[in-house]
């Protein structure tokens, strides 16, 4: 159930903010289509550039001090996976959308123990739904500005219309 019901939201939200993202940097989605050898770094850069679970709860299992920050045992915390996407010291010109970057240690899945059990299937879902659509509506255009749902966890468009 897990990987459905997590899996399936996180997976919409991905493509329709990685497509938003292709339309508003046409240099890249010139580039993507004329190279769909880079769907797998695509992949990888547009779910660090808009990720679509921006924030994650966890809870506090000592005592811990974070740049002079006492947070106490059992304190619910809330980690900004979006921000440590665009980390200047980790990504070279973090707010630039980069279909090639390559190494890219974005957090979007997670990390360690938290990592996203369902990344692979994601990772797989994503390539092949913008591989297809590459292929099949290769001069697909925005037809109308999207609106965001509302919310902090999950990050994602009402809709996405487009046309070819």
């Amino acid at each position: 159930m897990l990987l459905l019901n997590a899996g399936h939201e996180a997976t919409v939200n991905a493509t329709g903010n990685g497509w938003w993202a292709l339309f508003r940097n046409p240099g890249e989605l010139e580039r993507l289509r004329a190279d769909h050898a880079l769907v797998p770094t695509a992949v990888e850069e547009l779910l660090r550039y808009d990720t679509p679970s921006p924030m994650f709860e966890r809870w506090i299992l000592e005592d811990v001090s974070v740049s002079g920050v006492d947070i106490p045992r059992g304190a619910e915390v809330a980690l900004q996976f979006a921000s440590a996407n665009r980390d200047a010291s980790v990504f070279a010109e973090p707010d630039r959308l980069d279909l090639g970057r390559d190494p890219n240690p974005h957090i979007s899945f997670g990390l360690g123990i938290h990592f996203c059990l369902g990344a692979p299937l994601a990772r797989v879902e994503l390539a092949e739904s913008y591989g297809a659509l590459l292929r099949l509506a290769p001069a697909l255009r925005l037809a109308e500005e999207p609106a965001w749902k509302p919310g902090f966890v999950l990050r994602g468009l009402e809709a996405l219309h487009v046309e070819c």
